[in-house]
C-alpha cells in the first residue's frame, strides 16, 4: 500500500519502499542524470557538485525516514542505502 509517497508492506519492513522507489532506484537515477548535465555543461568544481547534490538527493533519501528509519536494522537495506551513498561520493570526490 502507498500512503503519502511510502510504500507499506503487511510487515511493516518498508523493502520496498527503500529498493525500488526514491530511495535507491529514483536516487541512482538522479544521481547519474545530476553527473551527466554537471560534467557535460557546467564543468562544475567538487565544492558546487556537493552542494547541488546535498539539495536534490538529501530529501529525496531521508523523505517519510521518521516511518521507516527502523527498517535499516536489516542488513540488506542498511546495504542498499550504503550503494547510493557511495556512488554519491563517488560522482562529488574532488578530481
Amino acid at each position: 500500500m502507498k500512503y503519502l509517497g511510502i510504500y507499506f508492506d503487511s510487515w511493516l519492513t518498508f523493502d520496498n519502499h527503500i529498493k525500488y522507489t526514491y530511495i535507491a532506484e529514483n536516487s541512482t537515477k538522479l544521481i547519474h542524470m545530476l553527473d551527466r548535465s554537471a560534467e557535460r555543461y557546467w564543468g562544475l568544481g567538487h565544492k558546487a557538485l556537493q552542494t547541488i547534490y546535498e539539495g536534490a538527493l538529501i530529501p529525496v533519501l531521508t523523505y517519510g525516514a521518521p516511518v521507516w528509519f527502523e527498517a535499516l536494522v536489516t542488513q540488506r537495506n542498511l546495504r542498499i542505502l550504503r550503494r547510493v551513498q557511495r556512488l554519491i561520493n563517488i560522482k562529488t570526490e574532488k578530481t
